[in-house]
């Protein structure tokens, strides 16, 4: 009951609306943080991340490396600055 238009983006224009596409989907989780807009969040990255041909075991890697050397947020630590020698 409701009007409407659409368009087909071009593949040169596509992972720009997506890459805004998820911009817009994290500020929804940010004003309603729920598992409906993380939803929306993990569909439109999976999608960029298949764009751009990188593989969840390769994110999962890099995640899993980070929090070894970085460390993560579960102890509630915040890095206040870094002085480069």
């Amino acid at each position: 009951g409701k009007s409407f238009a659409t368009h087909k983006a071009s593949e040169a224009d596509l992972l720009g609306y997506a890459m805004k596409k998820l911009q817009e989907e994290v500020q929804e989780f940010i004003e309603d943080p729920c598992a409906e807009e993380a939803a929306d969040i993990m569909e439109i990255f999976h999608f960029i991340c298949d764009r751009l041909e990188i593989k969840d075991s390769t994110i999962m890697a890099e995640t899993t490396a980070k929090r070894i050397t970085r460390g993560g947020f579960s102890q509630g630590l915040i890095l206040e600055w870094v002085e480069e020698e």
